[in-house]
């Protein structure tokens, strides 16, 4: 067995981590509090990642732990969250760890968030709770045992093989979303699902408990959307993933639209426009779902552009008033579903185009305000849109050589 884990921590966390790391740890053997590294950090040490967050699991209570140390360090606690006993630290120079209690949990009902019970229990019971073998090695940091490698799943093993495996056959009727999360570091550390894993999984998505909350769902998959892989949207698709969320996805999306639509999008990440996709056609999803007010009007603005007859994709008046009352994240969706260039065209020339004149105009040269106004809007509209005319000037002259007696 794999017994110590101190010249990767050593060679892979900064300095600046490990010294306040050493800290706390005289801080923990001074008040006889046991404390590991635990989860991804030990995992990622390990495979010789990047580390970018700090866990540490307290063999008591974390919150009381924390306090001890605000009394003996220069830290300051950001955020407690009292049900769970977890409590979130910064350090100088700007080095956050999460603190969380030992705790044992119990699942009363399928996808529902478990019942946490026994804080401050050994280790050993609190890896029971967690989601593969690779994420459940701890490291100590106390006594004698410092830099020991903890575990009691085989998770280093694992590691070696580069396989991600479940702890026990209920794991993905307990927690839904672990599914995602099992495909999320597939692809993220470059393993393979182990087998009779990959098979839970699927048996689970071929009859998905429909009373869970989705949220957690939503939020696994807005992770997994954020890896840069050109064929994670269609990996969803292609496992059924999917199902856990939405009962009629867009079901495929090709790799040279999306490509197409990034040099358009500035401001919306891909894990968004995924996961709109994924529900923008199931009712489930948009009833169950908890989403932001944004999120449903650019739901019901592609629904509605489906639904709408073809254009005439050489008039660009036609187009202009298609797509200018959408959001640009409705007209990017619609496009990596519809594929339809006026969308492109759209956004490439048509969008920016704005009349100048305004009803004060109008008035100067004579006119009385009525409904005719929108009409010589529309009608100076289309003149730029077709390029015959682009100053103030030429709107204004064009407006007296057709609408003024």
């Amino acid at each position: 067995m794999y017994s110590s884990i101190k010249n990767e921590y050593e060679t892979i966390l900064s300095a600046e981590s490990r010294a306040v790391i050493e800290e706390v740890s005289k801080i923990a053997e001074k008040y006889r509090i046991k404390i590991f590294l635990i989860g991804g950090i030990v995992r990622d040490l390990i495979l010789k990642n990047e580390i970018k967050d700090i866990d540490i699991v307290v063999q008591d209570d974390a919150i009381k732990f924390a306090y001890i140390l605000k009394e003996n360090c220069d830290c300051e606690i950001i955020k407690e969250q009292n049900d769970l006993r977890t409590v979130c630290i910064k350090f100088n120079p700007d080095i956050l760890i999460d603190f969380a209690s030992t705790r044992e949990e119990m699942y009363t009902s399928p996808g529902i968030l478990p019942k946490a019970y026994n804080y401050g229990c050994n280790i050993n019971l609190d890896m029971k709770r967690r989601d593969f073998t690779i994420n459940t090695m701890a490291m100590a940091l106390s006594d004698s045992e410092k830099y020991k490698l903890i575990d009691y799943y085989n998770g280093f093993e694992d590691i070696q093989m580069r396989k991600i495996k479940v702890l026990h056959k209920n794991s993905f009727i307990d927690d839904p979303s672990r599914i995602v999360r099992a495909w999320k570091f597939k692809l993220r550390l470059n393993f393979e699902i182990d087998q009779n894993t990959f098979k839970l999984a699927m048996d689970y998505l071929k009859n998905p408990c429909k009373n869970i909350p989705l949220e957690r769902i939503k939020g696994e998959f807005l992770q997994y959307f954020s890896i840069k892989n050109q064929n994670i949207y269609n990996e969803v698709i292609d496992n059924k993933l999917y199902k856990l969320i939405s009962d009629n996805p867009i079901k495929k999306i090709e790799n040279s639209r999306l490509r197409e639509i990034t040099k358009y999008n500035k401001y919306y990440d891909n894990n968004l426009i995924f996961i709109l996709c994924l529900i923008i056609n199931s009712d489930y999803s948009l009833h169950h779902l908890n989403l932001t007010a944004f999120e449903k009007k650019v739901i019901y603005e592609v629904r509605e552009l489906m639904k709408s007859p073809t254009i005439n994709t050489n008039d660009n008046f036609e187009i202009y008033q298609r797509y200018i009352k959408n959001t640009d994240l409705t007209l990017y969706i619609y496009y990596l579903i519809s594929a339809d260039q006026s969308i492109l065209k759209f956004l490439d020339s048509l969008k920016q185009i704005k009349i100048l004149i305004t009803g004060k105009n109008l008035i100067d040269l004579g006119l009385i305000p009525s409904k005719n106004f929108t009409l010589i809007f529309n009608e100076v509209l289309k003149e730029k849109l077709y390029g015959n005319i682009n100053t103030m000037e030429e709107e204004i002259e064009f407006v007296k050589k057709y609408f003024v007696n």
